[in-house]
């Protein structure tokens, strides 16, 4: 039976496993950085991202299958992937193509 990391401990709300498209935005929505959404939760998510270096520590992000922005900061950092915490109520994100 796996055992409970302190890390799983801290969290506020459950992730959940997905597969999504997202986007990081930033500069006031000039610059965008595709990623993969791992884990979700309420009050954040797990993401993977190609160029994790280019990603500033707070940003919007949205979630491409519901159309929802919230603005986020970085709480971890391994490798290519984040973990983010939501610093916004999600929103509907404008009509626009990313």
């Amino acid at each position: 039976m796996a055992q409970d990391t302190p890390q799983q401990h801290r969290r506020i709300a459950k992730r959940q496993r997905v597969l999504k498209d997202g986007k990081i935005l930033f500069t006031n929505n000039l610059s965008v950085v595709d990623c993969t959404i791992r884990d979700l939760s309420e009050t954040g998510a797990r993401i993977i991202c190609g160029d994790q270096a280019a990603v500033p520590s707070e940003f919007r992000f949205v979630t491409l299958g519901d159309n929802l922005i919230r603005d986020a900061k970085v709480m971890w950092r391994r490798g290519g992937e984040l973990g983010i915490r939501y610093t916004s109520e999600a929103r509907r994100a404008p009509s626009r193509k990313w």
